[in-house]
């Protein structure tokens, strides 16, 4: 039987820290990983569309519609697939779908990871200052969006499948001290992690 690759995917509200998760886990063990958000954006890019963060939920949605929930996730773990990896993260995972279909992948040895920030002024002040065209303008937009993102992929139901989570309520550093304590207590760093 082929050994599985191992999946490290990372769930949270916009702003929440998932790609520093997995940018972390790049930077000191080597993790690779890919992006759904990026599969949408060279849709976008190739449509010819402005990477708003409202055209970006327009075509997820026609996609959806199209080849249903978890079409982005599977084309991430194609392509985990096809590099060879034997671990790797996905950034960009939403939805319930999204979970359930990277659990049910044969060649996976998935892993949901849920990061949280418990004030949303945190979030949006972080989102602010990373300054992306796409993220709000406004705290009453982040909160539309926010809003927006909840109807279309319903996170917070997702969240329930997650294998563990950590907070990113304080500084880049707790953050990653609470990465390093994840896998010291899990027991995640044999093998898993590159350890």
């Amino acid at each position: 039987m082929p050994t599985k690759i191992k999946v490290i995917g990372v769930l949270g509200q916009n702003g929440s820290g998932k790609d520093e998760v997995l940018k972390y886990l790049r930077d000191r063990y080597g993790v690779p990983f890919v992006s759904t958000g990026d599969a949408v954006r060279e849709i976008a890019s190739k449509e010819g569309v402005e990477q708003t963060r409202e055209n970006l939920g327009k075509i997820s949605e026609r996609y959806f519609q199209q080849l249903g929930k978890g079409c982005f996730v599977r084309l991430c773990a194609d392509k985990i697939n096809r590099a060879g990896w034997k671990i790797a993260g996905i950034s960009g995972i939403r939805s319930w779908d999204d979970v359930t279909v990277l659990k049910s992948i044969d060649t996976l040895d998935f892993m949901l990871i849920h990061v949280y920030v418990s004030d949303p002024h945190i979030r949006y002040t972080r989102m602010v200052s990373r300054g992306e065209d796409r993220d709000p303008h406004s705290y009453e937009q982040f909160l539309r969006q926010d809003k927006a993102e909840e109807e279309l992929f319903r996170i917070k139901k997702a969240t329930d499948l997650a294998d563990y989570s950590i907070s990113n309520d304080g500084a880049l550093k707790d953050l990653h001290g609470a990465i390093e304590k994840l896998i010291v207590d899990k027991k995640l760093g044999s093998g898993a992690i590159g350890r």
